[in-house]
């Protein structure tokens, strides 16, 4: 297998990700985005580049594996593909005055991933914050349980929602209760993506 040269990985990423983009892809069920994995290997200007590189099966597994993977932290400004996303999130700074109100700024070099969280400041006052989309909340609670046995304040978790993305009146209230069991701070946030 040869070794894909950067200015056609760098091509064939736009190009998978300004369609991902018209796709909705985050809004896609697992059978379609099985379906357009295959239309993209029978793509001329996917494919069709990646071809001279891998059989059908690699090519598969790499697009999956490598751009698609990391979409969603593109998306997010994290990672080595986020220079090819169309489309972005505000930056935690926006996220964090949403979530706790004027005054509070990110804590410069705190911001990380797996999941999305950074630490936040205003005056003596330090909080860990951690983000994601609904179907991640698990996640988002273990992390912040992990930072609440080190902190003095309280974890924030914030579920990120955006149009198709949202979370029930039942799951909110059964989300809400774990947090309190857990003895962590929750909030539920809208966004919309950005054009860059």
């Amino acid at each position: 297998m040869s070794e894909i040269p950067e200015v056609i990985r760098e091509q064939v990423i736009t190009e998978l990700y300004r369609q991902a983009d018209e796709l909705n892809w985050e809004l896609l069920s697992a059978s379609e985005k099985k379906r357009q994995y295959q239309k993209w290997i029978e793509d001329s200007r996917v494919g069709g580049i990646l071809r001279e590189f891998f059989d059908d099966h690699r090519m598969g597994t790499w697009i999956k594996d490598t751009p698609m993977k990391e979409y969603a932290r593109a998306q997010e400004g994290f990672g080595s593909t986020a220079k090819y996303a169309r489309s972005r999130f505000p930056g935690p700074d926006v996220l964090i005055g949403q979530a706790l109100g004027p005054g509070w700024i990110v804590v410069p070099n705190s911001v990380d991933d797996k999941p999305m969280h950074c630490l936040a400041t205003i005056g003596e006052s330090t909080r860990y914050v951690c983000w994601g989309r609904p179907n991640t909340f698990r996640d988002l609670i273990w992390a912040a349980l992990n930072k609440a046995i080190t902190m003095s304040e309280r974890p924030l978790v914030i579920v990120t929602e955006q149009d198709g993305i949202s979370v029930s009146a039942n799951e909110r209230a059964t989300q809400a209760a774990i947090a309190e069991h857990c003895g962590l701070d929750l909030t539920h946030i809208h966004r919309r993506l950005l054009r860059v």
